[in-house]
């Protein structure tokens, strides 16, 4: 077994250790033939997961700093407009990166690209922490921070089809699945993240300036305004970090052309005796090869497969993990709240807000609002505790048993799991809203986020990367990341926007979220219908006295529907039917 020397014999030195060889070919079949000769590439892992975790962290971490700008700057807000326009420009920038570099990584080569997302990432945030509405409102505050915020979502986006496809075509067969599953875990990481940087930057201002009780807006917001500058420019300095990791890689396929994805077989030597001239290759994004592969052979199954399933899950996903603030309090609420006057928007939970008639009028209310320490810190515990938990133990499980189990079949099935589980949450959550038994409904909220990273969340990133040809991986997984995005944009904007019985499904104080978890157990279990009818089988039959199941090659995946055919499987709803028919 040859090991990896994590620095200095890392991917950069194999590519080098094949210069002697002459022909594609040869070279190809020497890269994989070494890089499958190994196990878990750490070294891979880093590159990839250290830009992904730098993403999730800049993605959530409005679930943090919203409450502090809000207060800063609307006080008074309560329309939650701002929040909504700042997730959905942020959602349709990372859209944006995800078809442009996934496009640009197999244009141009992923080594290329790989970096420069995280340089827009590093400028944007530093550009958001500085946002400011200069002197006596010389600027614009909300404009800069849409601007700064829409660079990010475009960074953020960018780095899903580069981090995806990098791992996929640096890991061993055996490892590729486990791998990419461990690169996606720094999603759940990255959400807590933000969650505990944003409470130790909360605990050590208190500790200099003691506001935990203080209510008086004056002394606060300075505080306040350097709080969330903080949480936001922390999600620069892991980015510096892995652009360093990224120097350490180059690009196998931009090398050595291999987009052909021809298999590997045994006879295949290294000493020129069986290829001496290589094959010409496929003319890339030319009409006739984008209408050879999707159309007549019939791999637009593939990309519409995987594309749909993105766009179903992230329809619930996002539509609970961003603004999540608000959502996350009205499951701890525990106590009847009717309350006649606005909530700020900086206020997630409407129990805190104490009213009392004003001295002049009996028939006028003043509130007392809570401390902004308390909102904050209230906010950070609930969300690590219904969200964050469940989440990381997903990932954690999935990463030891991915190759266990059928992916195809796991991935069609949580789709039904989830949605199960988010209509009985659902319907928890509206008998069990404001009173005693609430810990129910916060129990399944979290086995929800557990299912989501076990099932379809992991693994609507991992398929993608697999199941295309090289030629067009990254701008089919950057197509079917960007479906997702696009649901994530219209769920944001019906959340915003619909009432039901007159009362917006964000307001604070209202069961609306019940009928929300309902409405995406619908979306979810379709997600099944399209997983079973057009993904393929992306592992072979275990093998006798063998636990795992081995995992097809990237040069059979990208074979099509044309290999799926020779093995006996079939892709397409009517040929399911068939199937199930006999």
């Amino acid at each position: 077994m040859v090991a990896w020397h994590l620095w200095p014999l890392g991917p950069r030195h194999l590519v080098n250790t094949a210069r002697h060889l002459t022909t594609r070919q040869q070279k190809r079949t020497h890269l994989l033939r070494t890089i499958d000769a190994n196990d878990f590439n750490w070294q891979i892992w880093a590159v990839a997961s250290s830009g992904f975790f730098t993403d999730s962290y800049n993605l959530f971490a409005i679930n943090v700093i919203y409450p502090s700008i809000a207060y800063v700057y609307w006080p008074n807000e309560s329309t939650g407009v701002h929040e909504s326009n700042i997730n959905i420009i942020t959602l349709a920038g990372s859209l944006l990166g995800q078809l442009v570099f996934g496009y640009l990584a197999d244009r141009y080569g992923r080594t290329r690209m790989y970096g420069f997302e995280l340089l827009l990432v590093i400028f944007s945030t530093i550009g958001v922490a500085t946002s400011s509405s200069g002197t006596d409102g010389s600027m614009s505050f909300i404009a800069l921070l849409y601007c700064w915020r829409f660079v990010t979502g475009v960074g953020i986006g960018a780095e899903y089809p580069l981090s995806a496809v990098i791992t996929a075509e640096w890991a061993p067969v055996k490892s590729r699945a486990r791998m990419m599953a461990a690169v996606f875990l720094m999603q759940p990481v990255g959400q807590l993240m933000a969650q505990l940087v944003g409470i130790w930057v909360l605990l050590g201002l208190n500790n200099r300036y003691q506001f935990q009780d203080r209510t008086d807006l004056d002394y606060c917001r300075p505080i306040v305004d350097k709080l969330w500058r903080w949480v936001a420019g922390v999600g620069a300095i892991p980015c510096i970090f892995a652009i360093a990791f990224r120097w350490t890689i180059t690009d196998p396929d931009y090398h050595y052309g291999r987009l052909q994805d021809i298999e590997l077989s045994d006879a295949e030597g290294l000493d020129g005796t069986v290829i001496e001239v290589d094959e010409p290759l496929p003319i890339q994004f030319s009409w006739d090869d984008i209408k050879q592969y999707f159309i007549i052979e019939g791999n637009w199954h593939y990309l519409a497969g995987t594309s749909i399933c993105w766009f179903i899950l992230d329809f619930a996903f996002y539509g609970l993990s961003v603004n999540s603030p608000r959502n996350i309090a009205t499951l701890w609420s525990q106590s009847d709240t009717v309350l006649n006057i606005p909530i700020p928007d900086w206020i997630s939970d409407p129990s805190s807000v104490n009213s009392s008639s004003s001295a002049n009028s009996s028939s006028s209310v003043v509130p007392s609002y809570p401390a902004i320490y308390q909102v904050l810190m209230q906010n950070g515990k609930q969300s690590i505790l219904t969200v964050s938990i469940g989440s990381l133990i997903g990932s954690l499980i999935i990463i030891k048993t991915i190759n266990y189990f059928p992916r195809k079949t796991i991935f069609a099935w949580s789709f039904l799991l989830v949605a199960v589980l988010l209509l009985i949450t659902g319907g928890t959550y509206l008998a069990t809203f404001q009173t005693g038994q609430h810990a129910i409904t916060i129990v399944l909220y979290g086995l929800c986020q557990l299912f989501f990273n076990l099932g379809p969340n992991t693994l609507a990133f991992i398929i993608p990367a697999e199941i295309f040809p090289t030629r067009y991986r990254c701008t089919c997984h950057g197509i079917s990341a960007a479906a997702g995005k696009l649901s994530a944009v219209l769920v944001q904007t019906m959340i915003s926007h619909i009432s039901i019985d007159g009362l917006r499904i964000k307001s604070p104080g209202g069961n609306r979220l019940g009928y929300v978890l309902i409405l995406f157990s619908f979306v979810m279990a379709s997600g099944y219908i399209f997983a079973w009818a057009w993904i393929p089988e992306l592992q072979d039959a275990r093998v006798p006295q063998g636990y795992e199941l081995p995992n097809k090659t990237l040069e059979e995946l990208a074979k099509g529907k044309i290999g799926v055919t020779e093995g006996g499987e079939v892709i397409g709803f009517r040929a399911k039917l068939r199937e199930l028919r006999l």
